[in-house]
C-alpha cells in the first residue's frame, strides 16, 4: 500500500530507491556496532543516521527528475511483487571502493540471498516501465554504517532479523532524512 507521493520541493538530488529497512531493536543493535567499530579503529567519519539505515534493493532514479506518473507506474509495479518474508543475516564489516570516503558496510554471505532475491523480482516487475532501465550488474547487498578513509574487512557478530516488508524510499539530499512512499507486505 503505498502513502503520499509528495513531499516538499521538487528535490532534484533527492535519491528514490526500494529498500529494506531493520526493524527498531535491530537498528538500536546496528547503532551499537557503528559506534564499537568507531571507537575500536578510530574512525572519525559520520555515521549514517540510524532513522536512515536500510539495505537498498533498486535505485528508481532522482525524485525531481521522474517523469510525470513514474512513481506511480512503481508503485503499481511493486504490488506485484509476491515473495514470503525471509531471513537476513550480516556478519561481515567491510569499505567498499570509492575516491575519497570509503563506506563502510555491513554486508554477509549466505545471509542476503533473500535480498537478491527479492531485488530480482523488483528488477522483473520493473523491467518493462517506459523510460525505466534497472541497472542489473554489480548488485552487492549491504547496510552502510558510515563513511572513512580507513579500509576495514573482519567479520562482526552477526546481526540478524526477518524481513516482512520492503519500502519505496525518498532520501531528502543533504539532510540525512528518509520519507517511505510507499510500503509493501512480504507475502508468499
Amino acid at each position: 500500500m503505498a502513502t503520499a507521493l509528495h513531499g516538499g520541493g521538487l528535490g532534484v538530488r533527492d535519491a528514490v530507491f526500494f529498500a529494506i529497512q531493520p526493524p527498531a531493536n535491530t537498528v538500536t543493535s546496528i547503532a551499537r556496532l557503528t559506534r564499537d567499530l568507531r571507537s575500536k579503529h578510530g574512525l572519525t567519519g559520520r555515521p549514517v543516521p540510524p532513522r536512515c539505515f536500510h539495505s537498498s534493493l533498486l535505485f528508481v532514479g532522482f525524485y525531481g527528475r521522474l517523469p510525470q506518473g513514474m512513481l506511480s507506474a512503481f508503485i503499481t509495479a511493486a504490488a506485484t511483487v509476491a515473495m514470503p518474508p525471509f531471513r537476513i543475516t550480516l556478519d561481515r564489516v567491510t569499505s567498499f571502493r570509492h575516491p575519497q570516503q570509503r563506506p563502510l558496510v555491513l554486508g554477509g554471505d549466505d545471509g542476503v540471498t533473500g535480498l537478491i532475491w527479492l531485488r530480482d523480482r523488483l528488477v522483473a516487475a520493473t523491467m518493462d516501465l517506459p523510460g525505466f532501465s534497472a541497472n542489473t550488474r554489480n548488485f552487492e547487498p549491504h547496510l552502510t554504517l558510515l563513511r572513512d578513509k580507513q579500509e576495514i574487512d573482519e567479520p562482526v557478530e552477526p546481526i540478524s532479523w526477518t524481513a516482512s516488508e520492503f519500502v519505496l524510499i525518498r532520501s531528502i539530499h543533504g539532510e540525512g532524512r528518509h520519507v517511505v512512499l510507499g510500503r509493501w507486505k512480504l507475502r508468499g
